[in-house]
């Protein structure tokens, strides 16, 4: 999928801070450093998806559902290793 010139500009931009952020934290350049004194090479990758927003607005007082993002099985086990909480 192309993306918009907008949304890559951001993406690319969100990227090199996040890359940023991760070489200034100690941990996670040892972290690094480990991997690549094992042989290994590290990349990012972001990717821009379009969300699958609910259709309908809800009525004030609806239970809200687990989780508004379509997340899979797989989605949600990635994040919960990384420590991303979904609530």
């Amino acid at each position: 999928m192309e993306l918009p010139e907008r949304l890559h500009h951001l993406v690319s931009e969100l990227g090199d801070s996040l890359v940023k952020a991760l070489a200034e934290d100690d941990h996670c350049r040892n972290l690094a450093i480990q991997i690549q004194a094992d042989g290994y090479g590290l990349v990012l990758i972001l990717e821009a998806a379009p969300l699958r927003l609910p259709l309908e607005p809800r009525e004030a007082g609806s239970a809200e559902p687990e989780s508004a993002l379509p997340f899979s099985e797989d989605d949600k086990s990635l994040m919960k290793s990384f420590k991303i909480r979904m609530d």
